[in-house]
């Protein structure tokens, strides 16, 4: 059977909330793959005038991005940037926190807890996990949007109908990131990390992060973010954040358009279940291309 299940689970875990204007559906469903790693946050006024969404993928295991899932708003708040209001320091701070606080060994306790479906009976807590996962957030204070990305999660906004990125995907063979990789000591073989991993940024994975002579931003896998900003005006309707699992299946633009379309034909009392639309609209019928077969996680946030 391999990586993929012989049917798809469709069964999708979602959720919705509304402050004033802005509303959120958030949806995830593990699709075609035999173990479900996404995860995701959503909540409004984390401060005030302060709303956070954000998709973590997983990879290696689901630990580190229900770990992410668990402490990334906390940790933020905590965070004295924040607190006086560089948010783009603040998100930079708090990814990096992230890392450190895996290694702990109160972090790797909990990861071995998560790991095992939280059974404390079970897991070496003094071993090291393997896992990593992928961090795309989207903090929105008052009407201006900051876009933290490390690895090929996305968030595109849509604006008078047309697609605007907000995040890059971070891959080996972009020059920039390539360029850090073989300074690092690695190797791209494939499109991959040391034959390894697809993509070059994200949390965790913290084997690829053990040279002490670098720094956070030189290692083989880097958690440090590029951070977007964007001041929100009424020409911006909506954007759509997910894993790579969505963004493989359709182009940014035909995504934009397929949301717009069914936000104007149809008066969702929840948007979770045009989420749900998308995602059922993109699983594949089978697995001989591989497209469509990944869990697929998404937020669509209505700006008005």
């Amino acid at each position: 059977m391999g990586i993929y299940l012989a049917t798809p689970n469709r069964e999708k875990t979602s959720e919705d909330g509304k402050n004033g204007s802005v509303k959120y559906g958030a949806s995830g469903m593990q699709g075609w793959r035999v173990n479900m790693e996404d995860s995701h946050i959503a909540k409004f006024n984390i401060a005030q005038d302060t709303h956070i969404f954000g998709v973590f993928d997983g990879h290696g295991g689901k630990e580190v991005a229900r770990y992410v899932e668990k402490h990334f708003i906390e940790e933020l708040q905590k965070n004295e940037s924040f607190q006086k209001g560089d948010y783009e320091k603040a998100l930079n701070d708090t990814f990096l926190r992230i890392d450190v606080l895996l290694s702990t060994p109160e972090g790797k306790k909990e990861l071995s807890q998560l790991k095992n479906s939280g059974d404390d009976s079970k897991g070496d807590y003094h071993s090291d996990s393997f896992a990593g996962c992928t961090a795309n957030v989207c903090l929105i204070v008052k009407d201006t949007l900051y876009v933290a990305n490390s690895g090929d999660s996305r968030c595109v906004l849509s604006s008078k109908g047309q697609a605007v990125e907000m995040s890059f995907d971070h891959k080996p063979d972009n020059e920039i990131e390539k360029e850090r990789v073989q300074k690092a000591g690695g190797y791209i073989s494939d499109g991959r990390i040391n034959g390894n991993l697809n993509l070059s940024r994200a949390l965790g994975d913290l084997e690829y992060k053990r040279n002490t002579d670098l720094q956070p931003g030189e290692q083989l896998i880097s958690a440090v973010p590029d951070i977007k900003k964007r001041t929100l005006t009424s020409d911006d309707e909506f954007m759509v954040i997910g894993c790579d699992g969505i963004w493989e299946c359709m182009s940014n633009q035909a995504i934009m358009d397929f949301v717009s379309e069914r936000i104007k034909a149809n008066n969702y009392s929840n948007t979770s279940k045009l989420v749900e639309e998308l995602l059922d609209r993109i699983l594949a019928t089978d697995t001989s291309t591989g497209i469509g077969c990944d869990n697929m996680t998404c937020i669509i946030v209505l700006l008005k």
